[in-house]
C-alpha cells in the first residue's frame, strides 16, 4: 500500500505567526501570478504553532516541508503528510481536512494560503477542487485473515496472526493508525504477568475480577471479564517480550499496571512498525463497508477508499473498529449534554456491519464517563488528572457549583464524583496561586497545553474554552464567574475552617489551607465521555456471537467494540489492557480455526 510522504517534519516549540521573503529572485509567472522561491509561514494548530515551508516554480507547488509543530504525534501529526501529499497531487488548497485531526487541518491550511500569498499565488484558482474520474478502480484481494480497525487491538490482532504464519490485510478508515489508543495514557493491567509475579507484588485473577465487578456495579458479563482477567497476563508477556511484539514498557514501579514508553501514541507507532516488519498489508483511509458472508459463513468484506472499491477474500474477519462514542445516533441522549473526549472514528462501523449476522450486542446504554475535564478550543474535552492531582496535593483547591458551593469529596471514587457533578449546571475548580502553579505545572508536564495557553486563556477571561479566570481577590473571581456575591469566600472559609479540623463533611481529608492572599483562578470542569462500554457480544474464543448466542463462523472481535467487560464505568488500565490483549487472543484464536 503506497503511503503519503512527509518531506519534512520535526517536532520543535511554539513560533510567532510570521512569513519569510523568497529565497529566489526570479521572474513572476505571467499565468499563475506566482514567484518562484521557497515561503515559510506560521498558524496555530491543535498544540500550538505549525510552521511550514513551501516551494513553487513558476506554475507549480513543487515541495512542502513542516519545519515545526507541537502536534499529537499520533493523531494531528500523522495528518501531517497526507495533508502535504493532498496538496503536492491536487495543486489546490481545496483539501479536505482530516478526519480527527481538523484543528491541525485548519492550521495547516492557512500557512498553505500565507506562504502561497507571499508567492503572490493566485488564491481564488487554487482554491477551485479538482475533478477528475469519479468513476472508483474495483480492487479484489485475498488474505489469510483481515483485520477491520487499526487501533491498539487491530494492530495487536494482525501482529499475533502474523507471528502465527498467517497472510494479513489490516484496514483503517482514518489517515492514521492508533485510534483511541493512541490517545490513552497506556496504563496496562498486567495482573499474572512476569513482571507482577517477579515483583511479588499481591494480585490474582480472582482479586482482578472481585475489583472490576465491584467497580462496574455488577454489570459486567461475567464471560468477557473471565476472559480478560485469566488472560491478561500472558498477553501483557508476549506484548513486552523481544520475541513476542517487543513493546517498551517502565518496569520502575511493580503493581496491577504497567505504563507503556511514549504512552498510547509510544504502544501505537511500534505496534504499527512491528505489523509492517512481519509482512502485514496495511491500508490506511480505506473503511469497512460490509461483510461478505456465504451459507452464514463470513469470507471477506467490501472496503471503500477515495478511489477505489475492494473486495477482501478472507478466511476469518476480526473487527477491532473501536466504539461509538462519536456517533450521536447511538449514545444515549443522557450522555450527550457532556463532552466527547474520544477518537473521532469511533462511529460504532462494526455495530451497522454486523446486523448482516444478527449480531447480540450488549450493555449499549453504558457509557464511560470520567471527571476532572476541560474543554479545549477544539471543542474536545481534554483529562486533567496530572493536573488536578498536583493541585489537591499542593495548595488549597476545591469544586464549587453554579451557587459557589463546595458539593463533593475532590479525591473521592471518581464514580461518587461524577454523580456529584451530574446534579450541577456548572462547575468549577478555585485554586489560589500554588495550586494553580501546580494545576498547570502537571498539565504542561504532561504536554496537554502550553505556558502560551495558558496565558492567551487567562487573556480571554472566560469567553472562550476553555474557561481560565483571574481574580485578585475571591470577590473579583465570583463576578467574573456570575457566581452570587460571598460565595466563593464563604467556601473558602469553610474549607480553611475544614482544614483546621481536619476532615469535612465529604470525607475528604484537608492538610492545607487555600491562601488567605490572591490572585485566585477559577476552571472550569466538566464530565467527559471518551469510551463506550457497550458493543458485540463475544464467546472464549473471541467470536462474535448473534442473538441465538451462536458463534457467527469466520467472525472475530476484540477492543472497545466488544461489550461487557467493564459494566457501567471503566476500571484503571483495563481499557488499554483489554484492547492488548483481546487483540492478541483474537489474533491466536482466528489463526487456530482457519488452520
Amino acid at each position: 500500500m503506497k503511503k503519503a510522504k512527509l518531506l519534512s517534519l520535526c517536532l520543535a516549540g511554539a513560533m510567532l505567526f510570521s512569513g519569510c521573503a523568497p529565497k529566489s529572485d526570479a521572474p513572476v509567472d505571467d499565468k499563475t501570478g506566482m514567484t518562484a522561491g521557497t515561503y515559510e509561514a506560521t498558524a496555530k494548530g491543535f498544540g500550538g504553532d505549525l510552521k511550514i515551508s513551501v516551494t513553487v516554480d513558476a506554475d507549480k507547488i513543487t515541495a512542502i516541508d513542516v519545519l515545526e509543530n507541537s502536534e499529537t504525534e499520533a493523531i494531528g501529526g500523522a495528518a501531517l503528510p497526507t495533508l502535504v501529499q493532498e496538496v503536492l497531487d491536487s495543486q489546490s488548497i481545496a483539501i479536505d481536512t482530516v478526519s480527527g485531526a481538523t484543528v491541525t487541518s485548519n492550521g495547516f491550511i492557512e500557512a498553505l494560503k500565507d506562504a502561497l500569498t507571499q508567492a503572490g499565488a493566485d488564491l481564488d484558482k487554487m482554491s477551485q477542487a479538482v475533478t477528475g474520474n469519479t468513476e472508483k478502480e474495483t480492487v479484489e484481494l485475498t488474505t489469510d485473515i483481515l483485520v477491520i480497525g487499526a487501533g491498539g487491538a487491530g494492530l495487536t490482532a494482525s501482529l499475533s496472526a502474523l507471528q502465527e504464519g498467517n497472510k494479513v490485510v489490516l484496514l483503517e478508515k482514518m489517515s492514521f493508525a492508533g485510534g483511541a489508543s493512541s490517545m490513552a495514557g497506556a496504563g496496562t493491567t498486567a495482573t499474572g504477568s512476569k513482571w507482577q509475579i517477579e515483583s511479588g507484588y499481591e494480585d490474582s485473577p480472582e482479586m482482578l475480577k472481585a475489583d472490576m465487578l465491584a467497580n462496574g456495579h455488577n454489570y459486567n458479563d461475567e464471560a468477557t471479564l473471565d476472559i480478560f482477567v485469566n488472560t491478561v497476563g500472558a498477553a501483557f508477556d508476549w506484548l513486552v517480550d523481544p520475541e513476542g511484539a517487543n513493546v517498551e514498557y517502565s518496569n520502575t514501579e511493580p503493581g496491577r499496571t504497567y505504563s507503556g514508553v511514549g504512552r498510547g501514541a509510544g504502544v501505537v507507532k511500534t505496534l504499527l512498525q512491528r505489523v509492517e516488519d512481519a509482512g502485514g498489508d496495511v491500508y490506511l483511509n480505506t473503511a469497512g463497508t460490509e461483510l461478505i458472508i456465504e451459507n452464514g459463513k463470513v469470507v471477506g468484506a467490501k472496503a471503500e477508499s477515495k478511489d477505489k472499491i475492494y473486495t477482501i477474500n478472507a478466511k476469518a474477519v476480526i473487527l477491532a473498529t473501536g466504539g461509538f462514542g462519536a456517533n450521536d445516533e447511538l449514545v444515549p441522549a443522557e450522555y450527550q449534554e457532556f463532552v466527547y473526549a474520544g477518537a473521532a472514528g469511533a462511529t460504532g462501523d462494526a455495530i451497522e456491519m454486523t446486523k448482516a449476522v444478527d449480531a447480540d450486542l450488549i450493555n449499549m446504554e453504558f457509557v464511560n464517563v470520567q471527571p476532572n475535564s476541560i474543554v479545549m478550543p477544539s471543542g474536545l474535552g481534554q483529562y486533567c488528572n496530572p493536573g488536578v492531582g498536583g493541585a489537591y496535593a499542593t495548595s488549597g483547591a476545591f469544586l464549587v457549583n453554579e451557587n459557589g458551593v463546595r458539593f463533593a469529596n475532590e479525591q473521592g471514587k471518581a464514580y461518587d464524583l461524577i454523580q456529584a457533578m451530574k446534579q450541577n449546571k456548572t462547575n468549577y475548580l478555585i485554586l489560589d496561586q500554588a495550586s494553580f502553579d501546580a494545576f498547570n505545572k502537571g498539565m504542561i508536564g504532561s504536554a496537554i497545553y502550553t505556558e502560551e495557553n495558558v496565558k492567551e486563556w487567562l487573556e480571554n477571561n472566560g469567553s472562550s474554552n476553555p474557561v481560565m479566570v483571574k481574580g485578585e481577590t475571591l470577590e473579583d473571581l465570583a463576578k467574573t464567574l456570575n457566581l452570587p456575591e460571598g460565595s466563593l469566600t464563604a467556601a473558602a472559609e469553610k474549607y480553611n475552617a475544614d482544614v483546621a479540623a481536619g476532615s469535612d463533611e465529604f470525607g475528604r481529608k484537608l492538610t492545607v489551607e487555600i491562601s488567605n492572599d490572591g490572585p485566585y483562578y477559577a476552571v472550569q470542569m466538566w464530565l467527559r465521555y471518551y469510551a463506550t462500554l457497550g458493543g458485540l457480544h463475544i464467546n472464549d474464543q473471541m467470536q462474535v456471537l448473534n442473538t441465538k448466542q451462536e458463534a457467527v463462523d469466520g467472525l472475530f472481535a476484540a477492543g472497545e467494540v466488544v461489550g461487557g467487560l467493564e459494566g457501567d464505568i471503566y476500571y484503571g488500565g483495563s481499557l488499554f489492557g483489554w484492547a492488548m490483549t483481546s487483540g492478541r487472543n483474537a489474533g491466536v484464536s482466528a489463526s487456530s480455526m482457519i488452520k
